[in-house]
């Protein structure tokens, strides 16, 4: 006999890691619902909101196609066409980079940040949920996300996340430590993403 259903309510109601899978569904739902309402105001799709915030926060080295298909976790292609319609829409340029002209980065213009700023504020919502939890739960669940997405990382399900988990600098020693800092850190100081981010070595 098979693997039962994780979706059926009978397993579910015996299965701790089936009720977690459930519940972890419904909040990807609430992303999707949040994404899919803002998206209809502006005339856009999720993934251009997506990538909006993403230009509208991060470096200049990270805002290529490449890099935002990684953060993602899709293909190249979909995030091109993505960058391909927000272009036609005078959102964004893209500007030949001085040590490749093969490759290119991603910018926005002023009508595209102005939009960014608009759109980013879908997970709003959620968020101030969230800031009704008290700070030692905030930071047990944070923990216990990082830990998750570290597996799905290392069982190659996700591609790797730039959070202290996976970081060069993160050990453990007697808890979260950071040899960049160097320091021990709290649960809360743990980061998703890093500017001093550097894979392993």
């Amino acid at each position: 006999m098979g693997r039962k259903s994780t979706f059926g309510p009978e397993q579910q109601a015996t299965n701790t890691s089936s009720k977690i899978v459930a519940a972890l569904e419904r909040l990807s739902e609430v992303f999707r619902v949040l994404l899919w309402d803002n998206a209809k105001q502006h005339g856009i799709s999720p993934i251009q909101i997506q990538v909006l915030t993403f230009l509208l926060h991060y470096p200049e080295e990270q805002r290529t196609i490449t890099f935002l298909a990684a953060h993602f976790n899709m293909t190249k292609a979909t995030i091109s066409d993505a960058v391909k319609s927000l272009e036609a829409k005078n959102y964004l340029i893209r500007k030949v980079t001085a040590t490749d002209t093969r490759s290119h980065t991603l910018h926005l213009i002023k009508a595209g940040k102005a939009l960014a700023k608009k759109v980013e504020c879908f997970a709003y919502p959620l968020q101030n949920t969230l800031s009704l939890t008290c700070s030692k739960e905030q930071s047990a669940l944070l923990e216990h996300l990082l830990q998750l997405i570290f597996k799905l990382n290392r069982e190659g399900i996700i591609t790797p996340q730039r959070m202290c988990l996976n970081c060069h600098f993160y050990t453990q020693k007697g808890g979260h430590y950071c040899n960049l800092v160097p320091c021990k850190l709290k649960a809360a100081d743990l980061r998703v993403d890093c500017p001093e981010f550097q894979f392993p070595q």
